[in-house]
């Protein structure tokens, strides 16, 4: 008995909606196929044009474990919920000249246009237990976390093919955090993660209110 008054019944698909694998829109995670569609097309059929009100927005993307390899940067909107099965399990590896992610506006714009046409800015995002691998021998970013608010990562890791005694490169930043003067990033959060292989690790070089690191280690940056 799971009710007050007897037992509580779903439909098998309730019980799968709760939690949606990439795996279901064609990705496989095998570190040889491009991924990159498979993986966007996943994060815009669940959370693409959603508010807090949908109940697409409480849905969590189970990223099982594997290799994802992308060639450009997976766009992420609002109210999105990643899942990996941690860190070096679950790695999504770009070799392009780009961030591994970026954020994204409900109308899929990104930074330069976020907020255009009043859109929803990126908001309400959660990610956990993956690990953010750029392969680019030039050294490009993690992720880069545009005009957004409420931004949390647990247990992420941000790693770069920097080397110790290497050359400072700006691009080379496992994480950056870009706001404007009308859409500042606010409240963004980092717990359990690790930043290694970057020259640059973090980069909060414009004005973010509220950045918070807990429990994050930093290693091998110039």
């Amino acid at each position: 008995v799971t009710g007050s008054s007897g037992d509580y019944t779903r439909t098998l698909q309730n019980t799968l909606d709760d939690r949606i694998s990439v795996k279901a829109f064609g990705a496989l995670g095998d570190n040889a196929t491009d991924d990159t569609a498979a993986v966007q097309r996943a994060i815009d059929q669940v959370y693409s044009n959603t508010d807090e009100n949908d109940i697409r927005a409480r849905r969590i993307l189970l990223f099982p474990a594997g290799v994802y390899r992308i060639t450009t940067s997976l766009k992420i909107p609002p109210y999105t919920h990643l899942v990996g099965e941690g860190p070096d399990k679950t790695i999504i590896r770009n070799s392009g000249a780009t961030p591994v992610t970026v954020t994204m506006d409900d109308d899929g714009q990104v930074f330069g246009s976020i907020g255009n046409s009043g859109a929803t800015t990126p908001t309400q995002i959660q990610v956990s237990n993956i690990t953010f691998r750029s392969t680019h021998v030039g050294g490009h970013g993690g992720v880069s976390i545009d005009n957004a608010t409420k931004v949390y990562y647990h247990n992420c890791k941000f790693q770069g093919t920097y080397t110790a005694g290497g050359a400072d490169v700006s691009a080379s930043t496992g994480v950056t955090v870009r706001s404007t003067n009308a859409l500042p990033c606010a409240n963004v959060y980092f717990n359990h993660c690790q930043f290694t292989g970057f020259a640059r690790l973090v980069d909060l070089s414009y004005d973010v209110k509220n950045a918070r690191f807990n429990d994050c280690d930093f290693s091998v940056a110039y």
